[in-house]
């Protein structure tokens, strides 16, 4: 869409405008971390309260106090007011069951409320719900980022539990809020609204449907009551490092794997030679696997998902795959490196063209090729197929949560998030019990947590302004749009390489400037009142610091309970330690640091260690002490550099 003043929009952005940008990027969460999108609360809940381990009360008994902690905040922080009245009855037996809780004895009640709850996040009334919330919040100026970025998130959860492809239906809730008179009168015609007038087809720009944006919010939301429908989907993947030696073609079940240097590079004749091996094949499948990479040691994979409701068929796919290598890795014994996944893929839904992220064969040396090992997994993955008999309908679910705990197990060279978390703890570990006879987590938050704060403040001023001059200019007027060409000519520099740095001393101006050129409805507009806010008063600075106080406790303490459950063969659900992975890379990276420069400077651990921590707290009270914190934080964040 092009920017209000432009050629072709005469008003500036609206609520539909920011509620269509919140619903860009589906697949990239916009809230912070610390905080879990409510479904992902329920569902840690739940996996604590259904975990079947005897119950120790030295080793169980905080994590269960832990993840009902999170819940509550999740719960609270969360959940907007409609979310809230469509929820109240779950939510109030889920209440109640968790203040009579003794997780020692049953837990029957608090399961069945949990899981009742969890069913209920699925309805389409939930969902409308967070549709009228996000709307709700982005029409009030006074909104903060963060609080819009929470009822996004939310959403776009809801609806991808309830089973909806968050691809598929954002682009036409999109489409709609821009008034898309052909998606206005596709969505009325599903919902069994009269047909419209005719268009103008002859016209270039597309047609407006002139619904007013609160008419577009309603028509969304009726939309929202229909169920997600069933499609069946090929999807395209590919390995590297891979072989099956004498098989150029063999399929298992509805995988079929394909020896890449085989493959024609027309797609007819592609066809031609592989649609007899693999279920319901298309011309499309010809033209992708003409197109994909053909080298020695590459081998590529054709996954086809019968007809049903897939939330994200490709994650499926590529689950399946995965765990059906990573088997045959387990049972060869070999090393992670062979089969590797290439990022990209090629989708085909309903027979029809679909996504194609690209698949590029790395530069990798292919001499020697280890045909070999790498063919043994192959013969493993068949194997193993052989002997469940290939048949067995797949839980998903359940294979995507074996999945990760299998990687964990294999991750020496993989290193899957749960691997990643578990490998950044044990260096913490190994650095406090160094440094004195504190629990490693004490140990963190009494050397690292200050640090942590100040590099999340600094963190925020470097990335909202090299975002707000830099972004796409939608929204803006030509005026506006040269006005912030000229704050990133001031601000930026980039680099040859592409990288780019802030300017030493141009921050602060930058930020000024910039909050002057959006209009008041712009996503970016919000973030840097929401930052310039707290940079020019003490009191909201104070209370952002509070917050990141609290957000750096959740994030220690959610480490801690996966930690401790992964030690004890308790539970840590997919999206929890996703959450704390670049957490616990952090700190782990900050250890090795110390233990570096201690080692190079032949002093001890321990002074280093004050060393460190009072580096951080002495910039913190600075900045706290100032009139206004921003003085200290722009200098502080963008240092000058050294001549």
């Amino acid at each position: 869409m092009l920017g209000w003043g432009m050629a072709g929009e005469s008003a500036p952005p609206d609520t539909s405008d920011e509620v269509r940008h919140a619903l860009s990027a589906p697949d990239r969460r916009w809230s912070g971390s610390a905080l879990l999108v409510f479904p992902a609360a329920v569902a840690e809940l739940l996996a604590w309260l259904e975990d079947e381990r005897n119950f120790s009360a030295a080793h169980h008994e905080d994590a269960f106090a832990s993840a009902i902690r999170e819940y509550r905040t999740a719960e609270q922080e969360g959940l907007g007011p409609n979310v809230i009245a469509v929820l109240r009855t779950d939510l109030g037996k889920v209440s109640t069951a968790l203040q009579h809780l003794n997780p020692a004895g049953s837990r029957a009640t608090a399961v069945m409320a949990v899981g009742d709850l969890q069913s209920a996040l699925k309805d389409q009334r939930a969902l409308q719900a967070a549709w009228k919330d996000l709307w709700s919040k982005c029409g009030k100026l006074e909104a903060s980022a963060e609080a819009i970025a929470v009822r996004r998130d939310l959403f776009l959860a809801l609806a991808q539990l309830a089973g909806h492809n968050l691809g598929q239906l954002t682009s036409t809730l999109r489409d709609v809020l821009a008034d898309d008179a052909w998606a206005v009168a596709g969505v009325r015609a599903v919902l069994g609204d009269p047909a419209p007038d005719d268009f103008d087809e002859d016209k270039d720009e597309v047609p407006r449907a002139g619904l007013r944006a609160t008419e577009r919010a309603t028509l969304c939301e009726r939309f929202l009551t229909l169920p997600p429908s069933t499609h069946s989907h090929v999807v395209w993947l590919a390995y590297e490092k891979a072989s099956m030696f004498l098989k150029p073609v063999a399929s298992l079940g509805d995988i079929t794997f394909i020896m890449s240097e085989y493959v024609p590079d027309e797609a007819t004749a592609a066809s031609a030679k592989y649609s007899g091996h693999c279920t319901h094949w298309t011309a499309t499948d010809g033209e992708f696997l003409a197109d994909m990479p053909h080298k020695v040691g590459t081998v590529l994979a054709r996954v086809f998902l019968p007809p049903r409701i897939y939330a994200d068929p490709i994650a499926v796919a590529r689950t399946r795959v995965e765990a059906l290598v990573t088997v045959g890795k387990f049972h060869a014994g070999m090393p992670a490196g062979y089969w590797s996944i290439l990022p990209g893929h090629k989708h085909i839904p309903d027979g029809q063209r679909g996504e194609e992220r690209r698949l590029d064969a790395s530069q990798y040396s292919v001499e020697p090729l280890d045909h070999g090992r790498q063919a043994a997994i192959y013969s493993a993955m068949a194997a193993f197929w052989n002997q469940i008999d290939g048949t067995v309908a797949i839980d998903d679910v359940r294979l995507a949560e074996a999945v990760d705990l299998l990687q964990w197990w294999q991750a020496a060279g993989e290193q899957p998030p749960l691997a990643q978390v578990i490998a950044n703890v044990r260096v913490v570990e190994t650095a406090a019990s160094r440094v004195g006879t504190a629990p490693w987590d004490d140990h963190l938050a009494a050397y690292l947590k200050t640090t942590w704060v100040v590099q999340a403040i600094h963190e925020e001023l470097v990335t909202t302004i090299r975002h707000a001059a830099s972004c796409e200019p939608t929204g803006l007027t030509v005026q506006a749009y040269k006005r912030r060409q000229a704050v990133a000519d001031a601000t930026l520099d980039v680099h040859e390489f592409g990288y780019i740095d802030l300017v030493p001393g141009s921050t602060q101006a930058a930020l000024t400037e910039l909050i002057d050129i959006y209009p008041p409805h712009h996503q970016m507009a919000r973030r840097l009142r929401t930052l310039a806010k707290r940079l020019d008063n003490r009191d909201a600075f104070e209370k952002w610091r509070a917050q990141l106080e609290t957000r750096w406790t959740r994030l220690a303490d959610r480490m801690a309970r996966t930690r401790d459950a992964i030690t004890h063969g308790g539970p840590a659900t997919a999206e929890v330690v996703g959450s704390i992975v670049a957490f616990s890379r952090q700190v782990g990276a900050w250890e090795v640091q110390i233990a570096l420069e201690s080692a190079l400077a032949g002093t001890d651990l321990i002074p280093e260690h004050i060393r460190f921590r009072d580096d951080s707290t002495t910039l913190l009270e600075r900045i706290r002490q100032a009139a206004k914190p921003g003085d200290v934080i722009h200098s502080s964040a963008v240092p000058p550099r050294p001549r």
